[in-house]
């Protein structure tokens, strides 16, 4: 059983503020291609945490609503879009029972976040009611092939106690699929990580490292491929694989 993701981000919404990363990886580059953002869109920010997808995208969209389940990274968000000088509406809800009303947005991201929803097709089914017919949902999520994802999810979990599971892209597509989206885009972002900067925001002495070494010491060859396993005189690396989705809810 995972823990509640509140505590979790109550704990580092600083440091997910912060978090460069976060702020313009090339997972955010590709997520606003994809949607290609105009003046008339009306966006939803799912799992918004401190605002960075949103914030993005907020000049090119006519509205922006971020929703979260975690006070405290809203908090970060609404002060963030003060300093920027942008108009935010922020709602504090679960991502499959968000209190807005059908069809009220034409753009829904989620954004490295996925991996903490304990029912993703519930999460699909409240995007459909949410978006207008035509309207586009993107989700960029952390990732690895079908034969590597078991391992990937037992490694977060030792770094995060809330993960739940990440989906391989082909798992993303089946999900979406079978909620009524059709999908127009699958597609792979990748980055070398050491183990420590993987960690981050989580300090080694939070994680059990021998279970974590054991882990990597126990993957196989095509788990240490899939997932960009190797050691050196720096320690350990691997590769963070991200999958970039867009779908269109029906006309």
């Amino acid at each position: 059983m995972t823990d509640d993701p509140r505590a979790f981000f109550s704990k580092h919404a600083k440091d997910y503020d912060q978090s460069t990363s976060h702020a313009s990886g090339p997972d955010l580059a590709m997520l606003t291609a994809l949607v290609e953002p105009n003046s008339q869109d009306r966006l939803l920010d799912v799992a918004a945490g401190t605002g960075h997808t949103a914030l993005h995208l907020r000049p090119h969209v006519a509205a922006a609503t971020l929703v979260d389940l975690t006070p405290e990274m809203l908090a970060q968000a609404r002060r963030a879009a003060i300093e920027k000088g942008l108009s935010v509406e922020t709602v504090l809800a679960d991502a499959t029972a968000i209190p807005l009303p059908d069809g009220a947005f034409s753009v829904i991201t989620c954004r490295r976040a996925a991996h903490h929803f304990p029912d993703v097709p519930a999460f699909l089914r409240e995007a459909y009611r949410l978006l207008s017919p035509g309207g586009r949902l993107a989700i960029a999520d952390m990732t690895a092939d079908d034969y590597a994802i078991s391992l990937l999810n037992q490694m977060e979990r030792l770094r995060d106690s809330s993960h739940v599971a990440a989906l391989a892209p082909g798992a993303w597509r089946q999900e979406l699929v079978q909620a009524g989206f059709d999908v127009q885009a699958v597609q792979l972002q990748e980055e070398p990580y050491t183990l420590t900067r993987w960690l981050q925001p989580v300090k080694a002495e939070d994680v059990d490292m021998a279970a974590l070494h054991a882990l990597l010491e126990g993957a196989t060859t095509a788990q240490r491929l899939a997932l960009g396993i190797r050691q050196d005189g720096g320690g350990w690396h691997l590769t963070k694989r991200r999958v970039v989705v867009l779908a269109r809810r029906p006309e």
